[in-house]
């Protein structure tokens, strides 16, 4: 067991939630400054696991964590399907790029 932002939680959700917090706001910073963003497959895998278990439990998104996900085809690579899910746009671009 461990706390984060208050709150009780074993070690291995909590490991999760930080890989999710490092994946998608890396992502975030990357496009905000024009970069390409990669990380491992299993590692993407791990959060978006996480996500779409939240999104189930939350359709519409979660107030604080998610916004309303955003409609993505199942063939996208797991990284966009993991933005989606987080109400992110893998098509978003800074100034319209």
């Amino acid at each position: 067991m461990t706390q984060a932002g208050g709150l009780d939680l074993p070690a291995e959700i909590a490991g999760v939630i930080a890989l999710d917090e490092v994946i998608v706001h890396g992502w975030d910073i990357a496009v905000a400054c024009g970069r390409s963003f990669h990380c491992e497959p299993h590692l993407v895998q791990a959060a978006y696991e996480f996500v779409q278990a939240t999104v189930a439990r939350n359709p519409q998104g979660s107030s604080g964590m998610f916004g309303p996900p955003v409609p993505m085809p199942e063939e996208a690579p797991l990284l966009e399907r993991l933005l989606g899910l987080t109400g992110r746009n893998p098509e978003w671009s800074p100034m319209g790029r």
